[in-house]
């Protein structure tokens, strides 16, 4: 007899796929920008960008005077030597923010020009969990650039919330922004500073989901969406893309994989890569050796057979005694 579901298992059942249907079409990205001397960030040899909530603030704090080692495998990495000037973090959220509607800001979140080291992301909606990692926080509805020039002057890393409403605002802001790098870029280039933006762009679920569906249901801009299942090959990307610039088609070239992102943007798969089953491999058998060894130098020890000891029955003591 096959069991029937009660009410209770079918209703956490329904919440479960109504809260991923929800949540897993948006996406943060941030774009790491120098505005000045420069120096202070260095870009690494990773091409993924991809990151989780915990990554982005561990390179946040390591960036300015945090004492939290920074997650591997990043994209940029503060330098060893130089540090800035002081740090602002830039969010844009909101119903309004379209980066397909914003070229300026879309460019910095493709390009690494202009001032751009480097580039992270993380699937779901993080702009408010970065900016909380600030010292201070100033909610903005207009004039972001005098804001962030504002915060700038303070030593410590500082975070301007900007709500974007519509595609006008989304409009004002772009042109705000681009005019913000470069009027900062060469004034902190005259006074020999250094200030690092970090531009937060958190879209929302509904205009990524529109995009979705508009882009038949494929990933787009390389944004893979959280809850959604990918198939990999070695001759293809995802859903039968482009594998060249898909780090996890690379990764599991050789045979046919399939993975999803959950709602905290990480990457979740059954299967395994070559080093971590060569990994896996090692510390499994140097354990079993190791755990051989212990149990058969225990059991030597237990067996072992009682003499006098030399050094308290022996010579020792009778010349003691003669004494």
């Amino acid at each position: 007899l096959t069991s029937i579901p009660t009410t209770a298992t079918m209703m956490k059942l329904c919440s479960s796929l109504l809260l991923l249907a929800t949540a897993v079409n948006a996406y943060t990205k941030v774009a790491v920008v120098e505005l000045g001397v420069g120096g202070t960030v260095r870009r690494t040899s990773s091409k993924s960008t991809e990151s989780t909530v915990e990554g982005v603030n561990s390179f946040l704090q390591s960036m300015h005077g945090g004492r939290k080692l920074q997650h591997a495998g990043m994209t940029v990495v503060p330098d060893l030597f130089q540090k800035a000037d002081s740090g602002v973090i830039l969010g844009l959220s909101g119903q309004g923010v379209d980066v397909a509607e914003m070229p300026a800001v879309a460019a910095l979140l493709e390009d690494e020009k202009d001032g751009v080291v480097g580039h992270l992301s993380t699937n779901g909606q993080h702009c408010q969990s970065l900016l909380s990692r600030a010292k201070s926080v100033d909610l903005v509805s207009e004039d972001v650039s005098l804001a962030v020039e504002k915060s700038a002057n303070k030593p410590s890393l500082t975070a301007v919330d900007m709500k974007v409403q519509d595609s006008n605002a989304a409009s004002k802001v772009d042109g705000e922004v681009a005019s913000l790098i470069r009027d900062m870029h060469k004034k902190n280039m005259e006074q020999g500073k250094t200030v690092v933006l970090y531009l937060v762009v958190e879209e929302d679920a509904s205009v990524s989901r529109r995009r979705l569906n508009d882009g038949g249901g494929q990933a787009q801009g390389g944004q893979y969406q959280a809850g959604k299942i990918y198939f990999f090959s070695k001759s293809q990307g995802n859903n039968g893309g482009n594998a060249d610039n898909n780090p996890y088609a690379q990764m599991f070239a050789g045979y046919y994989g399939y993975g999803y992102y959950n709602s905290y943007g990480e990457w979740v798969t059954p299967y395994k890569s070559m080093f971590q089953i060569q990994y896996f491999n090692v510390v499994l058998w140097t354990a079993f050796g190791l755990a051989v060894v212990l149990i058969w130098v225990i059991m030597a020890m237990m067996y072992m057979p009682l003499e006098p000891d030399t050094l308290l029955f022996g010579e020792s003591a009778k010349m003691i005694g003669d004494d």
